[in-house]
């Protein structure tokens, strides 16, 4: 057999290199692969829960400013005391329960859902728009004055006071004039309906109201 050997031409060619473009080209794809991985095992299990955007006191009526949401890793029985964040819209209008941080996550306990009815009290609706709400500034727990128009219209037409001080017991909006923004802030709809808390005597009179003329509200001071 035939010895097999180098010719000249093959014993000078320089030995071959890997380019260094596919080299690179391989690296930055392992890298971004295993970034991506990684990116996903933390934030795949991250859940969108509603905090409060800065220190509030025990009683205050919440407002979009007073919230947002944040994207957090929560185990199971956690997360089902926290608000969700697709739920921030339905706080706005809400009393604390108790005092709040800024970015402290709510929990459903620290949201008392409105003022609590006293003994002799019922719930009344009365139909109303913004511009005889207060600009449609008015919260659960308010303090208003009821008044009607009576003859509207007409040269003899007068005001007269209906309820000296009742509370709010619930605000109606339109949803469909509701945004929730990006930054998960929301802003509610037009007032269409109150709901106030008053005795029997005061829905009586309530009642009489509302078939004789228009009602409109006025804001009073918090009693001290």
């Amino acid at each position: 057999m035939a010895d097999s050997f180098l010719t000249p031409s093959r014993a000078l060619r320089p030995p071959r290199r890997l380019d260094v473009r596919l080299v690179l080209g391989f690296v930055v794809m392992v890298l971004t692969t295993a970034g991506s991985i990684i990116f996903w095992g933390l934030t795949s299990d991250a859940r969108p829960v509603v905090l409060a955007t800065r220190d509030l006191p025990a009683l205050a009526v919440l407002t979009p400013a007073d919230l947002t949401v944040a994207h957090l890793r929560l185990d199971d029985t956690t997360y089902q005391e926290t608000i969700p964040g697709a739920d921030l819209a339905s706080l706005v209008g809400k009393p604390l329960a108790e005092p709040v941080h800024a970015h402290q996550v709510l929990v459903r306990a620290q949201v008392a859902p409105r003022p609590p009815l006293a003994v002799d009290q019922m719930a009344m609706t009365i139909p109303i728009g913004p511009e005889a709400s207060v600009g449609g500034r008015l919260r659960p727990g308010d303090q208003v004055q009821v008044l009607v128009t009576l003859n509207k219209g007409k040269p003899d037409v007068r005001a007269a006071v209906v309820l000296d001080r009742v509370s709010v017991y619930d605000v109606g909006y339109d949803t469909r004039g509701g945004v929730i923004t990006t930054d998960g802030t929301s802003s509610q709809g037009a007032v269409r309906w109150l709901t106030l808390a008053v005795t029997p005597e005061q829905s009586r009179r309530l009642a009489e109201a509302k078939g004789s003329g228009d009602l409109d509200v006025t804001l009073l001071p918090p009693l001290r």
